[in-house]
């Protein structure tokens, strides 16, 4: 029930996505190797986002754990 979650065909496709928009950039077509290049920038910009705000989360959840501990003591 709280075992991790098997990713595997995800990471299948996040790792597929990335070798062909990095043979994309290597290509001689420009506007293609534009549009690699941005969406690369932007999926960077998107794990990161999903970094913070499970770091936010983790705080959030640690809080609530002190919260309900002091609660539970009175």
């Amino acid at each position: 029930m709280f075992g991790r979650e098997d990713n595997t065909y995800n990471e299948m496709i996040k790792n597929s996505t990335l070798h062909w928009l990095n043979e994309v950039l290597e290509s001689d077509d420009v506007v293609n190797k534009n549009g690699a290049k941005v969406t690369i920038e932007h999926i960077k910009y998107l794990n990161k986002k999903i970094k913070e705000l499970e770091d936010k989360n983790a705080l959030k959840d640690q809080f609530l754990k002190k919260i309900k501990g002091k609660i539970n003591n009175i």
